[in-house]
């Protein structure tokens, strides 16, 4: 079994030793586990780049952060095989970051837009691998896709930032989840440390609490390693009235007679109820919503390929969209260049 780690922020900072502290315990805890981490910042990505060759892409190549527009990539350096290799041999992912105005640093969202996302989408993989067997003749079929993407995984977050108030850290943990959607990952354990600001702090800390957690989630990832998403348990913290998929206590209140709230990491949807005087969450079950279930992941690519094929028959041959487009495409509205 392996774990790969993540690191986030500075060299040398407060995420990357977190990181080996928890890369040490797992291995310590099972001799059998082997880790190797990479810095995130570091990783290059071609400007504008396709996507990688035989990726499965949901969005049918349609998306615009893969689209060079006629800029020749060819010759920059490319670590996206390197990485996405990494990440489909691991057996476990540790993300490490530091916390950038409320989020994990910048870096890793381009991991998640350029390797991740809709190009390791196990619901897609699933759809695929099923339709290979039942219906080879639907578009699904006709699809590749690398099997790796559908092995059991587990994932651990650790987030590091300067403030000494939570509201300084109010998106950090639930952005972290959105790196572990598609690759439908079991989430074991999630921690924040607050007031570590300058590079090594983490090491200073009373009693050596923040290296001791940091290591006891990596005991917690290496304890889970190897199971399937529905037997893997959650071991970190779980706030009052935290949602049971992700283990957050994020919502979105839509109102309504039914008091409806939705799960803002996570979309699971529930209600408030007022019990014995206190007003608390009653969350639903497997909702179809929750994009942490593969119900709800399977809902997601179904409703995409959908919606994406109507919107494609729609605009064929329809000389007048055509014409618009090309018009707002080729309007001056002054661009800056860049070299």
């Amino acid at each position: 079994m392996h774990i790969l780690g993540l690191a986030n922020g500075s060299i040398g900072g407060n995420s990357e030793l977190l990181l080996k502290s928890a890369l040490s315990s797992a291995s310590s805890s099972n001799p059998s586990i082997t880790t190797s981490w990479l810095h995130v910042p570091s990783i290059i990505f071609p400007r504008n780049a396709g996507p990688l060759k035989n990726s499965v892409d949901i969005s049918a190549g349609t998306n615009a952060s893969n689209n060079s527009n006629g800029i020749d990539t060819s010759s920059q350096r490319d670590d996206r095989p390197k990485l996405l290799n990494a990440i489909l041999d691991a057996d476990a992912i540790i993300f490490s970051t530091a916390v950038y105005s409320h989020q994990p640093a910048g870096a890793l969202k381009a991991l998640l837009d350029n390797v991740l996302g809709p190009y390791t989408d196990a619901a897609l993989a699933t759809r695929i691998a099923e339709a290979k067997k039942s219906d080879p003749s639907s578009t699904y079929a006709s699809m590749s896709m690398d099997g790796r993407i559908l092995k059991p995984r587990v994932a651990a977050f650790l987030a590091v930032g300067g403030s000494t108030t939570p509201d300084q850290f109010t998106m950090v943990l639930p952005s972290l989840h959105l790196f572990c959607y598609s690759l439908h990952m079991k989430i074991v354990d999630q921690v924040e440390f607050m007031g570590y600001a300058n590079p090594g702090a983490v090491l200073r800390s009373a009693g050596d609490e923040v290296m001791k957690r940091a290591s006891q989630l990596g005991a917690n990832v290496a304890s889970q390693i190897g199971r399937s998403f529905d037997d893997a348990r959650y071991l970190g913290p779980e706030p009052e009235g935290a949602c049971p998929a992700c283990h957050l206590a994020k919502y979105d209140f839509f109102g309504g007679a039914n008091n409806a709230i939705g799960c803002v990491t996570c979309g699971n949807t529930g209600r408030l109820v007022v019990e014995d005087g206190k007003v608390r969450p009653q969350w639903d079950e497997e909702s179809e919503y929750c994009c942490m279930w593969m119900k709800g992941k399977q809902k997601h690519v179904d409703d995409i390929f959908k919606k994406g094929s109507a919107e494609w028959k729609g605009g064929q041959g329809d000389e007048a969209f055509e014409e618009r487009l090309r018009e707002w495409r080729g309007r001056d509205v002054g661009k800056v260049e860049f070299g």
